[in-house]
């Protein structure tokens, strides 16, 4: 069993925005020797997971109501009021609550199993960074775990 790391630096827009990563992981598996195995996508943050779904726009923007509706960037969290909030305070801190509700619901990471050096996924399978807060840098962790 061999395992190999790689990662995929993204900038986010807006939140939610849904980010393909689908071809990009593909392009780091060519240069991989694994052939038969699986690949791990897995996002280093809370506000931001990792999702496969279909990148049909219209289907992307109804995904995305339902979050809001699911914890709206409207409601009050406490998460949110920095007055009486103690703990993980940075400087820069910008209210994201919802982004922290939001991700409960979804994972940090995929697991997509490769065949003959080929992610398999189905024909309208993509893989997406979801971003659920505002404009950021992220990271992706990729490592492709199998045999050769």
């Amino acid at each position: 069993m061999q395992v190999y790391r790689s990662r995929i630096a993204v900038q986010s827009q807006h939140g939610p925005e849904f980010i393909d990563l689908t071809e990009v992981v593909s392009r780091q598996l060519e240069r991989c020797p694994v052939r038969e195995g699986y690949v791990l996508v897995f996002s280093r943050h809370t506000t931001a997971g990792v999702v496969i779904q279909e990148n049909e726009p219209l289907l992307l923007q109804d995904m995305a109501r339902k979050l809001s509706q699911i914890a709206s960037p409207d409601e009050a969290y406490a998460h949110d009021d920095f007055s009486i909030r103690t703990e993980n305070l940075i400087e820069e801190m910008e209210a994201n609550g919802h982004a922290h509700c939001q991700g409960l619901f979804l994972g940090q990471s995929v697991h997509v199993p490769i065949h003959q050096g080929k992610l398999q996924i189905g024909r309208w399978q993509r893989i997406f960074l979801l971003e659920l807060d505002s404009p950021r840098a992220r990271e992706v962790v990729v490592q492709f775990v199998g045999i050769a």
